[in-house]
């Protein structure tokens, strides 16, 4: 007689962290604080992370350009000179801005993929697997995903009930 078995049917339909089936190998991947959202809690932030993604973008430029300021005014003059001490200073207050937004866009659950051109993903449950919601600068709303071991190029549209 032969057995019948139940193979799951992949939709890309997100589901619930309780449908997280414990044997998933990509657990392994998940990092200790991450948090496991749904695609309406991953959607109710969009709004607050996607601003702060556009004020690291902003920092970001900016402390690029603060030092190369820094390298051009070392060439003529030393580490003490009260102009590069205003610009060191400045620099890092930047940098101490920069990781204040980062702490506050982390604590949403959302993670930077990348920030040029801008990209967040969150943690969440896609046919009973840890996958990754996408967004990209651009995007209205948050419509793809992939595997925790994929990559961007790998999204895939979200199918929703």
């Amino acid at each position: 007689m032969t057995e019948i078995i139940d193979t799951p049917k992949f939709s890309g339909r997100p589901m619930d962290v309780c449908f997280l089936s414990e044997s998933d190998p990509m657990l392994a991947h998940l990092p200790e604080d991450a948090t496991i959202l749904t695609i309406e809690e991953a959607r109710e932030s969009l709004p607050l992370v996607s601003k702060l993604l556009i004020n690291l973008q902003v920092m970001n430029d900016e402390a690029h350009d603060l030092c190369e300021e820094l390298e051009i005014l070392l060439e003529s003059l030393t580490p003490g000179h009260e102009h590069v001490i205003e610009i060191a200073e400045y620099l890092a207050k930047l940098v101490s801005q920069w990781q204040d937004t980062a702490k506050k866009l982390e604590s949403t659950g959302t993670r930077v993929a990348c920030l040029e051109p801008g990209r967040l993903e969150w943690y969440g449950v896609i046919d009973e697997s840890l996958s990754l919601f996408s967004w990209a600068m651009g995007e209205e709303d948050i419509e793809w995903y992939y595997a925790v071991d994929a990559g961007f190029n790998a999204r895939k549209p979200l199918i929703e009930a």
